[in-house]
């Protein structure tokens, strides 16, 4: 058999050529770390951004629901029926007599008035659907 091979000496420009490559992929991951560091910084700044502009719709939100609710309560104070009917009897309205309303047969004949007198327009009844 042969004589073991002995590892040689490593020569000068080997370990320069180590120390240059290195530097070389330190220089670049410290340079990727700053480009993270950046993006980051950039895209927390962002999103805390876009989270002030969600707070400020929902206190919108909040306010316009507010004004739903009295807007709602100030329509159920004024549409309370012992306020309108003083301020209807002033203008000369008067509540509804029985023979004002109109059943709905008389309706689908065309018939508009209780007198029998027939409204304008064309003439609907049950059995003959409109057709000029």
């Amino acid at each position: 058999m042969g004589e073991p091979t002995r590892l040689r000496p490593k020569s000068e420009g080997f370990y320069r050529e180590r120390q240059a490559m290195l530097r070389i992929s330190s220089a670049v991951a410290i340079a990727l770390t700053l480009a993270c560091a950046v993006v980051l910084y950039t895209v927390s700044y962002d999103t805390r951004e876009l989270d002030h502009g969600v707070q400020a719709e929902e206190r919108r939100i909040e306010r316009l629901r507010s004004d739903i609710a009295v807007l709602r309560a100030e329509r159920a104070y004024l549409s309370r029926p012992e306020r309108i009917e003083p301020l209807a009897r002033a203008e000369g309205f008067l509540p509804a007599k029985g023979e004002q309303y109109v059943g709905l047969a008389t309706l689908r004949a065309g018939e508009s008035k209780p007198d029998g007198r027939r409204r304008d327009g064309p003439q609907v009844t049950p059995d003959r659907p409109d057709r000029q």
